[in-house]
């Protein structure tokens, strides 16, 4: 269960310091190693919520403290994990497929590269930047005019 309280002693020199309970009742020990965020160091007044211990004494102590604006935002925080992941796989994945254009057809520029991925077969094959000719190394010459650019027959002129 948690519970709610002031600080109303921090000695910052020695990492502890002491928490009011808003219900009253005595005040309680507080480390530093206890306070969730620990980039922001305490100061008398601040407001936490906390969990309630004892330690090795018997003494009642808090733990597990956090400060009231800290868990206001940590609710509403958004992971952005898996979106990072997500987009990070798919800027790869193009990046590979573009590697592969390239190395399947050496002579073919990166424009093409990309012009190859991104427009319709039919497109292609009525541009005549990407249709094959004899002189072209990734053009058959046995007569059937065989373009592996384009998986099949190369188009006629």
């Amino acid at each position: 269960m948690r519970f709610q309280g002031r600080f109303s002693e921090w000695k910052d020199d020695r990492g502890f310091g002491f928490i009011e309970p808003q219900g009253g009742g005595s005040r309680l020990f507080l480390h530093i190693s206890s306070v969730a965020d620990r980039l922001r160091r305490p100061t008398v007044g601040d407001l936490v919520t906390y969990e309630l211990s004892t330690d090795g004494k018997g003494r009642p102590q808090a733990r597990a403290a956090r400060f009231i604006s800290e868990r206001a935002q940590t609710h509403h925080r958004q992971p952005i994990g898996i979106h990072v992941v997500v987009g990070g796989a798919l800027v790869l994945a193009f990046v590979a497929y573009v590697a592969y254009v390239r190395v399947s057809h050496p002579n073919s520029t990166v424009q093409a590269s990309v012009y190859k991925i991104f427009r319709a077969r039919a497109a292609l094959h009525a541009n005549p930047q990407f249709q094959c000719e004899p002189s072209k190394s990734s053009c058959n010459t046995s007569g059937n005019r065989v373009c592996p650019l384009f998986g099949g027959i190369a188009p006629a002129r």
